[in-house]
């Protein structure tokens, strides 16, 4: 009875050899470059997000292409559209993920049970970070935001703002809500309606979209140093008084 093969398998002279698998094209190269290897299946979705954000993230939605995306992962535009059928999806998926990696950075905090005034300060700090590490994927969050906000083209693109309207929101609540304990607890003073309280804490804290860029030579713990500062301005203008102020940022 003839032996069994596997596929790729020849024999010849009684010894079983195997073929050399047909080489790749340029897109199966590019493929498995930018999803990191073969054992990494959604790497290629991750490359994609982090070159569409900076793509968007610095040329703005209306300039930036899928040619752009493709160059900043050092691969062909046919592996973005093998996940996205348009740039718009494209758009709205780094805002998603956006998203995600502002709520992945912050709820541990606001889930902890240390008092309410010290789980603020922690995800100021961590908001601030995630500002400062993932600052292409904020912008284009705002320019969502700005999107959203000078009404919508499509029926399509209306339901995704919304989405991403609905998303942000509901951030806003952590931080509003972990606010109103802390008036509570009697360490924040009540002073301002709790929504505009919560507004303005995040607008101090969303600032360094604006003016934050990385600097040759800085360092983790030079970013560390600048969320505290800035966590320690956004406490003082929520009405942290000086013994809270020490207390949080001295330990």
């Amino acid at each position: 009875m003839a032996s069994e093969r596997t596929t790729g398998e020849t024999e010849e002279s009684g010894v079983r050899q195997r073929r050399a698998p047909p080489p790749r094209s340029r897109r199966d190269r590019d493929f498995v470059a930018a999803r990191g290897g073969e054992g990494d299946p959604d790497g290629a979705r991750a490359a994609i997000l982090a070159a569409a954000a900076r793509a968007f993230g610095e040329r703005g939605y209306a300039a930036a292409s899928i040619d752009d995306v493709a160059r900043g992962m050092g691969a062909t535009k046919g592996i973005v559209y093998h996940y996205y059928r348009s740039k718009n999806d494209l758009f709205f998926d780094v805002c998603q993920h956006g998203m995600a990696l502002d709520f992945a950075a912050v709820t541990p905090h606001a889930q902890s049970r240390d008092r309410a005034v010290t789980r603020l300060r922690a995800m100021a700090e961590a908001h601030i970070m995630t500002m400062m590490d993932e600052v292409h994927f904020q912008l284009v969050i705002l320019q969502g935001v700005s999107r959203h906000m000078n009404s919508p083209s499509t029926p399509q693109d209306k339901a995704s703002l919304e989405k991403l309207i609905a998303e942000r929101d509901r951030y806003e609540a952590l931080f509003r809500g972990v606010i109103a304990e802390a008036r509570t607890q009697g360490d924040l003073p009540a002073t301002s309606d709790i929504s505009l309280a919560g507004k303005t804490f995040l607008a101090v804290i969303n600032s360094p979209v604006f003016w934050y860029r990385e600097r040759d030579g800085e360092t983790a713990r030079d970013r560390k140093a600048i969320a505290r500062d800035l966590a320690y301005f956004a406490l003082r203008g929520a009405g942290a008084d000086d013994s809270i102020l020490e207390e949080e940022f001295d330990r």
